[in-house]
């Protein structure tokens, strides 16, 4: 999914979402979305990973990364801080837009949770932002001292088990993480990318793939190309082997 919308070209950001071996065999589309927007400098990027036992979560998960990018774009536009976000506005939008796709889910004849969709994002300013995040995926914040800061999966009783925006304690289930320093980049991601993306116990972006991912879009000519790259690369049949699973990247880095 293309920017909802760019007003100042302080971050450059790419991003694809790609459909795993298991789908790509049964002929079912891709259940992951991101969806990013930049306002007066301050990013706003989400990636959403729909539930495979949920009926249309490939529409959930489209919905909810591009109208919970655009709410909060909006915000920002009628003049909302980072701060203001963190304390309140973002989980007020994420309440207006699932409100939205339960009206959805009625017209349709159909329940919320057939739209079931997790969502990991960030909203980044200069000097200061925050991720949030709900159920699994993954994000990490790049630090200029070349540390990071991750916000992990959150996931139920069960290994195959987490949180979607469609279940009744969403609330209690949404995490915020502040990221109180300036940053180099930003990686979000689906689930699907964490074996290959994220180094043994998920405690730092794996080096070899991620550097190389990095070094390559920092010198394309244009987004679209590397958008177009990133989704080769993670469409690679080599990456079948080692998940079945769609695979959704978005990196953000400084220019």
């Amino acid at each position: 999914m293309a920017a909802v919308q760019a007003t100042q070209d302080t971050w450059r950001v790419f991003g694809a979402s790609v459909t795993g071996k298991a789908h790509l065999d049964n002929n079912i589309a891709c259940q992951d979305a991101h969806a990013y927007a930049e306002v007066n400098g301050v990013l706003v990027a989400i990636v959403c990973d729909g539930a495979g036992s949920a009926r249309l979560s490939e529409q959930g998960a489209q919905f909810v990364a591009k109208q919970s990018v655009l709410a909060l774009a909006g915000r920002l536009e009628q003049g909302a801080s980072v701060q203001d976000l963190h304390d309140g506005a973002l989980a007020g939008t994420l309440a207006q837009v699932r409100a939205a796709l339960d009206d959805i889910a009625s017209a349709a004849n159909a329940t919320l949770d057939d739209y079931a969709t997790t969502v990991v994002g960030v909203v980044m300013g200069a000097d200061n932002g925050f991720f949030f995040h709900l159920g699994d995926g993954l994000s990490v914040a790049q630090l200029p001292d070349g540390g990071e800061l991750i916000s992990l999966p959150a996931n139920g009783e069960y290994a195959n088990e987490t949180y979607f925006i469609s279940g009744e304690r969403w609330r209690e289930q949404l995490r915020l993480l502040a990221i109180p320093h300036a940053v180099r980049g930003v990686v979000l991601m689906s689930d699907g990318c964490m074996p290959f993306a994220m180094s043994k116990n998920n405690g730092a972006l794996y080096a070899p793939f991620m550097d190389a991912v990095q070094g390559y879009l920092r010198t394309v000519d244009s987004v679209e190309l590397g958008n177009t790259a990133l989704a080769s690369t993670l469409a690679d049949p080599r990456t079948h082997q080692i998940t079945g699973d769609d695979k959704t990247l978005l990196l953000a880095m400084r220019p």
